[in-house]
């Protein structure tokens, strides 16, 4: 009895050894098959790619640490030495004069520091020009702190297409005119935008506006809405029409080309439909001013 329940034991370990090795050599078989090896490398892929993001991510955020601090630095290397603005500083700057004296040193007289330069109060001002003026050159003049932001982007993104466009506000124009410099640079750029919301801080928009006519150039040596009214139309600004208002104020922007009546007139039709499209002017009187014929002094002479 004995010894057959030893051989009934021993076949019982065997058929157990043998099931263990069967299911052990089942899973290295499962282990070594074609779906095994796919699942790894799948997850070996993911892994990679997670490794790959992290690291483009790390590299992404070092950049824009770097660039913000380059652009802080710039900033504050552009604003080191800038000036407080004033209405004084602006006025002292308008009404400038160069002082000419004898060979002693007495004063002889007081000329103006540029040519054909007269400048006018804001109360002598036309409305159709300062209108005409912030219609083409800066349309939400009124409602942002000196910068215009959407301007400012959309200037970028043209100039990023290849159509370049200015995004300088009035206040930013008086800044280049007055207390940076026509140079095309990010440092001059970062200044006006400076001075501009200062203007903005310590000035009304009238102040602002008359300080811009007052000093902007209109081409044949005339610098000033007042000196430019006599030098293309022989009268007076506050005597102004419509149509010569828009007229004078679009030869600001390209003075070299506007100043040629044929040029001034195709500038002067797109300022009135603008000022049309902003309120300013309404259909009837949109019509009578393309209709006016504005010659220039020097044609009628």
């Amino acid at each position: 009895m004995n010894y057959n329940n030893n051989d009934d034991n021993r076949i019982r370990r065997k058929k157990v050894s043998s099931s263990a090795n069967k299911s052990t050599t089942s899973k290295s078989a499962n282990s070594n098959s074609p779906r095994t090896k796919s699942s790894k490398k799948k997850s070996s892929k993911k892994k990679d790619k997670f490794k790959a993001l992290r690291v483009t991510g790390i590299v992404l955020l070092v950049m824009l640490v770097c660039l913000s601090a380059a652009g802080t630095g710039l900033v504050f290397a552009s604003l080191r030495d800038v000036q407080p603005v004033t209405k004084a500083l602006l006025d002292e700057k308008t009404y400038q004069t160069t002082e000419i004296r004898y060979a002693n040193g007495d004063l002889l007289s007081n000329a103006p520091s540029v040519n054909k330069k007269d400048p006018i109060k804001i109360d002598q001002i036309p409305k159709d020009i300062i209108n005409a003026v912030v219609s083409i050159e800066d349309e939400r003049f009124y409602e942002h702190n000196g910068v215009d932001i959407k301007g400012l982007l959309r200037s970028v993104v043209k100039t990023l297409t290849g159509n370049k466009q200015g995004g300088s506000t009035i206040p930013m124009q008086v800044s280049k005119m007055l207390l940076t410099t026509d140079k095309q640079t990010l440092t001059r750029k970062i200044k006006d935008i400076y001075y501009a919301t200062q203007m903005d801080k310590f000035m009304t928009k009238d102040e602002i506006l008359c300080t811009y006519l007052n000093n902007v150039y209109f081409g044949k040596s005339a610098y000033g809405v007042g000196k430019a009214s006599k030098v293309y139309f022989g009268k007076n600004v506050q005597d102004l029409t419509l149509a010569q208002s828009a007229m004078l104020v679009g030869i600001t922007n390209n003075p070299a080309k506007y100043k040629e009546h044929r040029e001034a007139k195709k500038r002067q039709e797109v300022i009135l439909y603008k000022m049309k499209e902003l309120g300013y002017i309404d259909e009837e009187e949109y019509s009578q001013a393309i209709s006016e014929k504005v010659p220039f002094k020097s044609e009628i002479e």
